[in-house]
Order: C-alpha cells, then sequence, then structure tokens
C-alpha cells in the first residue's frame, strides 16, 4: 500500500486540471467537494458539520470520512463508468465538527478494468486516514449490468 515516490506525487499536483466525469451528482455536504482534478490525481475538501456527530462527546463517524475518501478515489481515476469495488482503509486520528478534511488521492496502477488508488485524509498536518482504494471502469453503468456480470472473477479483488 502507497507504492508511490513522493516525488511522483508532486509531478501530478502541478499537471493541467481536467473536467470532472464521474459522481457529477453527489452531494458534496456528505462526500466533499471537487478541488482539483487532473489525470490520475483528486483533491477533495470535506467540511465536517453537526449532522456527522456520532456520540455526546463529538466524534464523527467513520462513515462520513470513508465517503470523503472513496469520492477521492473515484475522481482520481474520472472515468464516466468507475466504482469503488474494493478498500484497505485506516482511521489514524478523530475528527471533530468544523474541521475540514483535505484529500489527496493518487491513481498508482492499473490491471485491465481495475485502477488502485491511494488516497491520504489530512486535517491541517495531521494524518487522518489513509486508504487503497481499487476502482473499476465499467463499459456501462453499474446498475445497468446483470449481477452474474458483476459477480464474475474479473470484478474480484486478488488476494494478497
Amino acid at each position: 500500500m502507497f507504492h508511490m515516490l513522493k516525488t511522483d506525487r508532486e509531478e501530478r499536483e502541478d499537471t493541467i486540471e481536467i473536467p470532472l466525469n464521474t459522481h457529477t451528482e453527489i452531494y458534496e455536504k456528505y462526500s466533499g467537494r471537487v478541488e482539483k482534478v487532473q489525470e490520475g490525481f483528486a483533491e477533495i475538501h470535506l467540511d465536517i458539520v453537526k449532522e456527522m456527530i456520532a456520540d455526546e462527546q463529538g466524534l464523527i463517524h467513520s462513515g462520513f470520512i470513508f465517503s470523503g475518501a472513496s469520492f477521492a478515489a473515484v475522481v482520481a481515476v474520472n472515468e464516466k463508468y468507475g466504482f469503488v469495488i474494493g478498500s484497505v482503509v485506516n482511521f489514524l486520528a478523530p475528527v471533530r465538527d468544523d474541521d475540514t478534511i483535505i484529500y489527496k488521492a493518487y491513481a498508482r496502477q492499473k490491471i485491465g478494468r481495475k485502477r488502485v488508488v491511494d488516497v491520504i485524509g489530512q486535517v491541517g498536518e495531521i494524518k487522518v486516514f489513509i486508504g487503497e482504494f481499487t476502482v473499476v471502469v465499467m463499459e456501462k453503468h453499474i446498475l445497468n449490468i446483470k449481477l452474474d456480470e458483476i459477480t464474475s472473477s474479473e470484478f474480484q479483488i486478488d488476494e494478497k
């Protein structure tokens, strides 16, 4: 996980921005807003709001944190019919109301229809999330594909 060199990441962040081709109807309040889209790279900002609080102490539910990271992964791939089919994630630090998580996603590997994407989420200088996502690129929308096609070996995550 996270095999990309820092210099590779910096080079991607300096390339030309491109239009968003995927997940264009997503609700930004719970998944984040697109700040930058480039070939193999995305930056998403998720503003934490009180509706995300999970307990009386003010802890933010991890599902919202995951949602922003998942969105960043598909935007880094930026294919119209790209969908997350797997992930390995770590939540590194708690997130609170009024924080903003900045996700940076780096597509680092292409295997057939699958793409492997590393995502890092930070609040200020503190890393709060890291993850590796597998995104599959389909020829048509996943809801227009028969279930037996989706469960074929082509769309399964390889065991490590």
